[in-house]
């Protein structure tokens, strides 16, 4: 018996706790090219940093973690996203995703889309969009700092620029 691709509405897209979704749960010294995690979660605040400029806070934001296919195909306004699942590898374009999930995910004051855009695409706003939507160009990474006199610590994504629809 041959297993029958997921629909996009099918994939296990869910809610996760912010530093398993971002892989922060160990201290590393670098990104890891390995992991392959995806979901969302509601965060209170996250930090936007490009190089050479200081971060700008995002406050109430609903973190969308995904990954793009290592072999996608440059794309000028779209990402081929991949899944990987247990026991294959699903592709997705962002565009139809953010489609079909966008309305079925909590409303929060800003969506920030933690994904490698390493073609540099010029996304599109997508329809289901009601509040701002940040992505990066270029590779994303995240990291976490602790903040020297306040309670917890600052989540940080990074990218070459960041751009917002």
């Amino acid at each position: 018996m041959t297993a029958v691709a997921p629909g996009i509405a099918e994939l296990p897209f869910v809610e996760r706790p912010i530093r398993e979704l971002l892989h922060l749960e160990v201290d590393r010294e670098r990104p890891s090219r390995e992991f392959a995690g995806f979901g969302w979660a509601r965060v209170a605040a996250v930090w936007l940093e490009a190089a050479g400029r200081a971060g700008r806070r995002v406050d109430d934001a609903l973190v969308i973690a995904l990954h793009t296919a290592d072999d996608a195909e440059p794309l000028t306004d779209d990402l081929e996203l991949e899944f990987a699942l247990p026991d294959r590898p699903v592709s997705v374009l962002a565009s139809a995703f953010l489609s079909r999930w966008l309305p079925r995910l909590p409303q929060q004051s800003a969506i920030v889309l933690a994904v490698c855009n390493p073609h540099r695409a010029a996304l599109r706003r997508p329809p289901a969009a009601t509040v701002p939507v940040h992505h990066g160009l270029g590779d994303v990474a995240s990291w976490r700092e602790a903040t020297p006199g306040e309670p917890g610590e600052r989540l940080i994504l990074t990218a070459d620029d960041w751009c917002m629809l």
